[in-house]
Protein backbone atom coordinates (compact mmCIF):
# COMPACT_ATOMS: atom_id res chain seq x y z
CA UNK A 1 0.00 0.00 0.00
CA UNK A 2 1.09 3.44 -0.51
CA UNK A 3 -0.22 6.04 1.82
CA UNK A 4 -0.80 9.76 0.61
CA UNK A 5 -2.16 12.36 3.67
CA UNK A 6 -4.19 15.38 2.35
CA UNK A 7 -4.71 17.58 5.16
CA UNK A 8 -6.51 20.93 3.46
CA UNK A 9 -8.60 19.30 0.31
CA UNK A 10 -10.45 21.16 -1.83
CA UNK A 11 -13.36 20.87 -4.31
CA UNK A 12 -11.62 22.17 -7.34
CA UNK A 13 -13.63 23.89 -10.20
CA UNK A 14 -12.08 24.59 -13.80
CA UNK A 15 -13.64 26.52 -16.15
CA UNK A 16 -12.03 27.07 -19.55
CA UNK A 17 -12.54 30.51 -21.67
CA UNK A 18 -11.92 31.77 -24.73
CA UNK A 19 -10.49 35.09 -23.47
CA UNK A 20 -10.25 35.24 -19.63
CA UNK A 21 -11.45 39.49 -19.66
CA UNK A 22 -11.76 40.89 -15.97
CA UNK A 23 -15.23 42.60 -15.43
CA UNK A 24 -17.01 41.42 -18.62
CA UNK A 25 -19.49 38.31 -18.21
CA UNK A 26 -17.99 35.18 -19.80
CA UNK A 27 -20.57 32.27 -20.62
CA UNK A 28 -19.52 28.54 -21.14
CA UNK A 29 -21.72 26.34 -22.99
CA UNK A 30 -19.64 22.56 -23.28
CA UNK A 31 -19.58 20.23 -20.86
CA UNK A 32 -15.84 19.89 -21.73
CA UNK A 33 -14.90 23.66 -20.60
CA UNK A 34 -15.90 22.68 -16.88
CA UNK A 35 -14.77 20.46 -14.89
CA UNK A 36 -15.00 19.44 -11.03
CA UNK A 37 -12.42 17.37 -9.63
CA UNK A 38 -11.50 16.26 -5.54
CA UNK A 39 -8.24 18.77 -5.04
CA UNK A 40 -5.49 18.54 -2.82
CA UNK A 41 -1.93 17.26 -3.17
CA UNK A 42 -1.44 14.71 -1.98
CA UNK A 43 -5.26 13.02 -3.47
CA UNK A 44 -4.23 13.91 -6.91
CA UNK A 45 -0.91 12.11 -6.62
CA UNK A 46 -2.86 9.23 -5.15
CA UNK A 47 -5.55 9.30 -8.30
CA UNK A 48 -2.50 9.49 -10.20
CA UNK A 49 -0.93 6.35 -8.53
CA UNK A 50 -4.15 4.35 -9.14
CA UNK A 51 -4.13 5.08 -12.91
CA UNK A 52 -0.96 3.79 -12.99
CA UNK A 53 -1.65 0.76 -11.60
CA UNK A 54 -1.01 0.39 -7.93
CA UNK A 55 -3.37 -1.95 -6.64
CA UNK A 56 -3.99 -0.36 -3.00
CA UNK A 57 -3.52 3.57 -2.36
CA UNK A 58 -5.11 5.38 0.33
CA UNK A 59 -5.62 9.39 1.06
CA UNK A 60 -5.98 10.28 5.08
CA UNK A 61 -6.95 13.50 6.11
CA UNK A 62 -9.98 15.90 6.79
CA UNK A 63 -13.38 16.90 5.19
CA UNK A 64 -15.79 18.24 5.75
CA UNK A 65 -19.90 19.37 5.40
CA UNK A 66 -21.99 18.14 2.93
CA UNK A 67 -19.74 19.23 0.57
CA UNK A 68 -17.07 16.82 2.03
CA UNK A 69 -19.84 13.67 1.08
CA UNK A 70 -19.29 14.78 -2.77
CA UNK A 71 -15.79 15.15 -2.23
CA UNK A 72 -15.39 11.29 -0.95
CA UNK A 73 -17.47 10.43 -3.37
CA UNK A 74 -15.36 11.61 -6.20
CA UNK A 75 -12.54 10.08 -4.75
CA UNK A 76 -13.92 6.63 -4.21
CA UNK A 77 -15.22 6.47 -8.14
CA UNK A 78 -11.00 6.86 -8.83
CA UNK A 79 -10.92 4.09 -6.57
CA UNK A 80 -8.81 5.24 -4.22
CA UNK A 81 -9.32 3.72 -0.33
CA UNK A 82 -10.52 6.89 2.08
CA UNK A 83 -9.85 7.32 5.25
CA UNK A 84 -11.30 10.69 6.54
CA UNK A 85 -11.83 12.26 9.59
CA UNK A 86 -15.23 14.12 8.96
CA UNK A 87 -15.95 17.96 10.43
CA UNK A 88 -18.61 19.91 11.05
CA UNK A 89 -17.05 23.14 8.70
CA UNK A 90 -17.62 22.85 4.79
CA UNK A 91 -14.18 21.78 3.05
CA UNK A 92 -12.88 24.46 0.57
CA UNK A 93 -13.55 25.23 -3.06
CA UNK A 94 -10.53 26.39 -5.12
CA UNK A 95 -12.00 27.97 -8.81
CA UNK A 96 -9.23 28.07 -11.94
CA UNK A 97 -10.26 30.19 -14.84
CA UNK A 98 -8.31 29.37 -17.81
CA UNK A 99 -7.96 31.13 -20.84
CA UNK A 100 -7.64 30.12 -24.14
CA UNK A 101 -6.18 33.19 -26.14
CA UNK A 102 -4.32 33.75 -25.02
CA UNK A 103 -3.45 31.31 -22.42
CA UNK A 104 -3.72 32.87 -18.95
CA UNK A 105 -4.51 31.02 -15.49
CA UNK A 106 -6.24 32.99 -12.70
CA UNK A 107 -6.74 31.26 -9.17
CA UNK A 108 -8.67 31.69 -6.53
CA UNK A 109 -7.72 29.54 -3.37
CA UNK A 110 -9.89 29.19 -0.71
CA UNK A 111 -8.15 29.02 2.86
CA UNK A 112 -11.16 28.98 5.52
CA UNK A 113 -11.20 25.34 6.47
CA UNK A 114 -11.07 24.74 10.24
CA UNK A 115 -10.36 21.66 11.73
CA UNK A 116 -11.12 21.50 15.65
CA UNK A 117 -8.33 19.46 18.31
CA UNK A 118 -10.51 16.71 18.50
CA UNK A 119 -10.28 16.10 14.99
CA UNK A 120 -6.87 16.34 15.06
CA UNK A 121 -6.39 13.51 17.67
CA UNK A 122 -8.80 11.11 15.89
CA UNK A 123 -6.69 12.20 12.38
CA UNK A 124 -3.62 10.90 14.55
CA UNK A 125 -5.20 7.79 15.53
CA UNK A 126 -6.61 6.68 12.12
CA UNK A 127 -2.77 7.40 10.46
CA UNK A 128 -1.15 5.29 13.01
CA UNK A 129 -3.30 2.66 12.06
CA UNK A 130 -3.37 3.00 8.54
CA UNK A 131 0.28 3.44 7.58
CA UNK A 132 0.86 -0.15 8.71
CA UNK A 133 0.91 -1.74 5.71
CA UNK A 134 2.58 0.79 3.28
CA UNK A 135 6.00 1.16 2.36
CA UNK A 136 5.88 5.19 1.17
CA UNK A 137 4.02 8.01 2.71
CA UNK A 138 3.78 10.63 1.02
CA UNK A 139 2.59 14.16 3.01
CA UNK A 140 1.47 16.67 0.90
CA UNK A 141 0.16 20.13 0.49
CA UNK A 142 -1.25 22.62 3.08
CA UNK A 143 -2.30 22.83 6.02
CA UNK A 144 -5.62 24.31 7.77
CA UNK A 145 -6.12 26.81 10.52
CA UNK A 146 -6.46 25.07 14.01
CA UNK A 147 -3.19 22.68 13.13
CA UNK A 148 -0.37 23.59 14.73
CA UNK A 149 3.00 24.08 12.86
CA UNK A 150 4.82 21.02 14.14
CA UNK A 151 1.66 18.05 12.67
CA UNK A 152 4.34 17.55 9.95
CA UNK A 153 6.83 16.48 11.75
CA UNK A 154 4.50 14.49 14.24
CA UNK A 155 3.07 12.60 11.34
CA UNK A 156 6.86 11.79 9.86
CA UNK A 157 8.43 10.98 13.23
CA UNK A 158 5.28 8.27 13.31
CA UNK A 159 6.49 6.65 10.02
CA UNK A 160 9.94 7.04 10.99
CA UNK A 161 8.79 4.68 14.05
CA UNK A 162 7.44 2.06 11.95
CA UNK A 163 10.24 2.53 9.00
CA UNK A 164 8.54 3.88 6.51
CA UNK A 165 9.94 6.45 3.88
CA UNK A 166 7.86 10.01 3.52
CA UNK A 167 7.85 11.65 0.89
CA UNK A 168 7.30 15.83 1.96
CA UNK A 169 5.47 17.92 -0.22
CA UNK A 170 5.17 21.46 2.12
CA UNK A 171 5.69 25.24 2.77
CA UNK A 172 6.70 27.48 5.30
CA UNK A 173 6.92 27.12 8.99
CA UNK A 174 5.59 23.47 8.86
CA UNK A 175 7.93 22.89 6.56
CA UNK A 176 10.29 24.07 8.54
CA UNK A 177 9.48 22.65 11.55
CA UNK A 178 9.00 19.34 9.25
CA UNK A 179 13.06 19.48 8.70
CA UNK A 180 13.92 18.21 11.96
CA UNK A 181 12.69 14.78 11.69
CA UNK A 182 14.97 14.02 8.40
CA UNK A 183 12.11 13.51 5.89
CA UNK A 184 14.29 11.22 2.71
CA UNK A 185 12.46 13.35 0.16
CA UNK A 186 11.39 17.36 0.32
CA UNK A 187 9.47 19.55 -1.97
CA UNK A 188 9.19 22.62 -0.65
CA UNK A 189 5.85 24.71 -1.96
CA UNK A 190 6.80 28.32 -2.06
CA UNK A 191 4.52 30.18 -4.51
CA UNK A 192 2.71 31.83 -1.82
CA UNK A 193 5.69 33.89 -0.29
CA UNK A 194 8.73 33.24 -2.66
CA UNK A 195 10.74 32.02 0.15
CA UNK A 196 12.11 28.60 1.47
CA UNK A 197 13.38 28.42 4.94
CA UNK A 198 11.98 31.96 5.60
CA UNK A 199 15.05 33.60 2.89
CA UNK A 200 13.50 35.21 -0.58
CA UNK A 201 14.70 33.34 -3.65
CA UNK A 202 14.79 35.13 -6.75
CA UNK A 203 18.27 34.11 -8.73
CA UNK A 204 19.58 30.50 -9.59
CA UNK A 205 22.40 30.87 -6.94
CA UNK A 206 19.16 32.00 -4.28
CA UNK A 207 17.95 28.23 -5.16
CA UNK A 208 20.81 26.33 -4.95
CA UNK A 209 21.69 27.54 -1.64
CA UNK A 210 17.83 27.16 -0.84
CA UNK A 211 18.10 23.04 -1.60
CA UNK A 212 21.18 23.04 0.03
CA UNK A 213 19.99 24.45 3.38
CA UNK A 214 17.37 22.18 2.89
CA UNK A 215 19.70 18.84 3.10
CA UNK A 216 21.72 20.73 5.65
CA UNK A 217 18.20 21.00 7.85
CA UNK A 218 17.41 17.29 7.47
CA UNK A 219 16.55 16.66 3.87
CA UNK A 220 18.39 14.08 2.63
CA UNK A 221 17.24 14.15 -1.42
CA UNK A 222 15.64 17.90 -2.59
CA UNK A 223 13.62 18.51 -5.74
CA UNK A 224 12.37 22.29 -6.26
CA UNK A 225 10.50 23.64 -8.41
CA UNK A 226 12.32 26.53 -10.60
CA UNK A 227 10.19 28.21 -12.83
CA UNK A 228 8.92 25.44 -16.18
CA UNK A 229 11.81 23.75 -14.93
CA UNK A 230 13.04 21.65 -11.60
CA UNK A 231 16.39 21.65 -9.67
CA UNK A 232 17.41 17.93 -7.69
CA UNK A 233 19.52 17.80 -4.98
CA UNK A 234 20.93 14.72 -4.31
CA UNK A 235 23.98 13.96 -1.97
CA UNK A 236 26.95 15.85 -4.26
CA UNK A 237 25.21 16.91 -7.03
CA UNK A 238 23.07 19.46 -8.52
CA UNK A 239 20.93 18.95 -11.86
CA UNK A 240 18.34 20.79 -13.55
CA UNK A 241 15.72 18.94 -15.00
CA UNK A 242 13.84 20.76 -17.77
CA UNK A 243 11.31 20.52 -21.25
CA UNK A 244 11.77 21.47 -24.55
CA UNK A 245 9.41 22.31 -27.25
CA UNK A 246 6.07 22.04 -25.54
CA UNK A 247 2.84 23.89 -24.87
CA UNK A 248 1.55 25.02 -21.98
CA UNK A 249 -2.62 24.87 -21.40
CA UNK A 250 -2.73 23.91 -17.95
CA UNK A 251 -0.38 23.84 -14.26
CA UNK A 252 -3.22 22.04 -12.76
CA UNK A 253 -2.13 18.83 -11.66
CA UNK A 254 1.38 18.96 -13.44
CA UNK A 255 2.89 18.89 -9.78
CA UNK A 256 1.05 16.06 -8.13
CA UNK A 257 1.96 13.90 -11.59
CA UNK A 258 5.55 14.58 -10.83
CA UNK A 259 5.09 13.18 -7.74
CA UNK A 260 3.28 10.03 -8.72
CA UNK A 261 5.43 9.36 -11.21
CA UNK A 262 8.77 9.95 -9.15
CA UNK A 263 6.58 7.41 -6.83
CA UNK A 264 5.77 5.22 -9.76
CA UNK A 265 9.70 5.02 -11.17
CA UNK A 266 11.29 4.49 -7.79
CA UNK A 267 9.00 1.49 -6.65
CA UNK A 268 9.77 0.24 -10.13
CA UNK A 269 12.94 0.15 -11.06
CA UNK A 270 16.49 0.26 -9.28
CA UNK A 271 16.70 3.51 -7.26
CA UNK A 272 18.10 6.30 -9.47
CA UNK A 273 17.63 9.84 -8.21
CA UNK A 274 18.16 11.38 -11.54
CA UNK A 275 16.20 9.11 -13.94
CA UNK A 276 13.35 9.10 -11.42
CA UNK A 277 13.03 13.00 -11.78
CA UNK A 278 13.53 13.23 -15.43
CA UNK A 279 10.64 10.45 -15.38
CA UNK A 280 8.36 12.30 -13.18
CA UNK A 281 9.02 15.43 -15.49
CA UNK A 282 7.51 14.11 -18.18
CA UNK A 283 5.00 12.86 -16.68
CA UNK A 284 4.26 16.87 -14.96
CA UNK A 285 4.70 17.54 -19.04
CA UNK A 286 1.94 15.42 -20.08
CA UNK A 287 -0.39 17.14 -17.75
CA UNK A 288 0.65 20.97 -18.82
CA UNK A 289 -0.24 20.41 -22.93
CA UNK A 290 -3.42 18.89 -21.84
CA UNK A 291 -6.87 20.03 -19.89
CA UNK A 292 -7.02 16.49 -18.06
CA UNK A 293 -5.44 16.84 -14.55
CA UNK A 294 -4.69 13.03 -14.40
CA UNK A 295 -2.26 10.47 -15.73
CA UNK A 296 -3.88 7.92 -17.10
CA UNK A 297 -1.62 5.28 -18.25
CA UNK A 298 2.22 4.93 -18.07
CA UNK A 299 2.42 5.18 -21.79
CA UNK A 300 1.64 8.76 -21.41
CA UNK A 301 4.97 9.12 -19.56
CA UNK A 302 7.03 7.51 -21.86
CA UNK A 303 5.79 9.61 -25.11
CA UNK A 304 7.40 12.30 -23.25
CA UNK A 305 10.80 11.20 -21.82
CA UNK A 306 12.61 12.55 -25.23
CA UNK A 307 11.16 16.12 -24.40
CA UNK A 308 13.34 15.89 -21.04
CA UNK A 309 16.21 17.42 -20.58
CA UNK A 310 18.65 16.10 -18.04
CA UNK A 311 21.64 19.01 -17.08
CA UNK A 312 24.31 19.08 -14.58
CA UNK A 313 24.43 22.42 -12.91
CA UNK A 314 27.07 21.60 -9.76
Amino acid sequence: MITTVTLNPAIDREYFVETNDPGEHQYIYEDADIKISPGGKGLLSAINLKNMGYPDVQNIGFVGGKQGLFFEKMVQDNNVTTNYVYTTNEIRNNIFVIGKEPVTYTHYNDYTYRVEERDVDELIKRYKRGIVDSEYVMISGSIPEGLEFDIYKRLIDIADERDKTVYLHASGEALNQALEAEPKFVVPYFKHTDKILDEEIKTMDDYIKAGRKLQEAGAEYVMIPFHCDRLVFSKDEVYSISAKDFCLLNWLGAGEAYNAAFFDYILNNEFDFVEANRYAGAAALVIAEKRDIFIHEQEEIEDMLDKIKVERVE
